[in-house]
């Protein structure tokens, strides 16, 4: 398996996915959905500075021609000129923005992967450093976008009494979710596949339950 890839496929990245999972969701909350947008634009400049340093990294890689570098070079600027646009304050505008940068950073990551098996290089520790540290970002930046997009559905809040019982009702099913995910740190990565469909329910019914907190 090709290295980039092999980093974003490992047991403690799936479980930091779900664990930012859980935690966006805890983060939506306790605050509003002007606080909401503000932390996913943080999420947006924190992986522009990710995708910065793995860029300066993937360039100094030996091996690969001039004319592939150009080729990657122009993803990375596709990537960076989506993680520059404004605010998505619409599911639409969102969802559209969030798929946008998902498809980009995969078809990114792939293309570094292939050009440096092409040129026989094994990712040296400086890039693998730069890619676990942009793969980070882009999980909290999904994470987030997640759990915002959630709250576009959401209609007005009911009595403020039931919603804050619900709401502590939600935020002890969060912690225990996330209580969970600890318990897999260390986790053999044969045994990864026991806990995929556990973690997606999981994180499944957070999110549904999110929801019913404003229905």
């Amino acid at each position: 398996m090709s290295k980039i890839r092999e980093i974003r496929e490992s047991i403690d990245k799936q479980l930091d996915h779900w664990e930012a999972s859980a935690t966006a969701f805890e983060g939506q909350l306790q605050q509003t959905k002007e606080q909401a947008l503000g932390k996913l634009e943080a999420r947006k400049k924190t992986l522009n500075e990710a995708l910065e340093k793995f860029k300066s990294e993937v360039a100094k890689a030996k091996g690969i021609t001039e004319e592939k570098k150009k080729e990657m070079q122009a993803q990375f600027d596709d990537l960076q000129v989506q993680l520059a646009l404004g605010k998505a304050d619409t599911r639409d505008a969102l969802e559209a923005q969030r798929k946008k940068v998902r498809d980009l950073i995969a078809t990114l990551e792939a293309t570094v992967d292939r050009h440096l098996d092409a040129a026989g290089q094994a990712a040296d520790k400086s890039i693998e450093e730069a890619a676990d540290r942009l793969i980070a970002a882009d999980i909290e930046y999904e994470a987030e976008a997640d759990a915002l997009e959630a709250q576009f559905f959401m209609k007005k809040a009911e009595a403020k009494a039931q919603f804050e019982k619900k709401k502590s009702d939600l935020l002890a099913q969060i912690n225990e979710f996330k209580t969970k995910v600890q318990g897999k740190r260390g986790m053999a990565k044969e045994k990864a596949a026991t806990f995929e469909k556990e973690m997606s329910s999981g994180i499944s019914q957070i999110k549904q339950a999110f929801k019913s907190l404003f229905n």
